[in-house]
């Protein structure tokens, strides 16, 4: 993940991958969500950012907003 050192760094990155096992979180949809803020940062308006983590979360729609193909 580019500029996050966390997700970067072997101790930090190892840990953090801990936590979300532990969470049950995973951690691609962790970087995504992250990923998806960063793109946000020093805009005024947020526009569209909320709808982002809804494509992220909901496992029905893929990751390019989609909807996805049921089992």
């Amino acid at each position: 993940m580019n500029g996050i050192p966390l997700f970067d760094q072997g101790d930090a990155r190892d840990a953090l991958k801990k936590r979300c096992r532990e969470a049950k979180v995973p951690i691609k949809l962790l970087e995504d969500l992250v990923e998806a803020e960063i793109e946000q940062i020093g805009k005024r308006r947020k526009r569209g950012l909320t709808d982002r983590f809804d494509q992220l979360l909901d496992p029905s729609v893929g990751a390019d907003g989609s909807e996805g193909q049921g089992d």
